[in-house]
């Protein structure tokens, strides 16, 4: 049975929009799905998921 698991990413206060993209964008090579995405004037958090296959 896959495993799912989450994980919460936070846009850095002094971050830039652009690095913050590139972070998520890392996490999606390596597999990461985002399942819900929440943004409120400069804040940003994104939820990702992903499924590992056990034995």
């Amino acid at each position: 049975m896959p495993k799912l698991t989450y994980r919460i990413i936070k846009k850095g206060l002094f971050e830039s929009i652009e690095k913050f993209e590139g972070r998520i964008n890392e996490l999606a090579a390596e597999g990461w799905v985002a399942v819900s995405i929440s943004s409120e004037n400069s804040n940003a958090i994104v939820v990702l998921m992903k499924k590992e296959i056990g034995n």
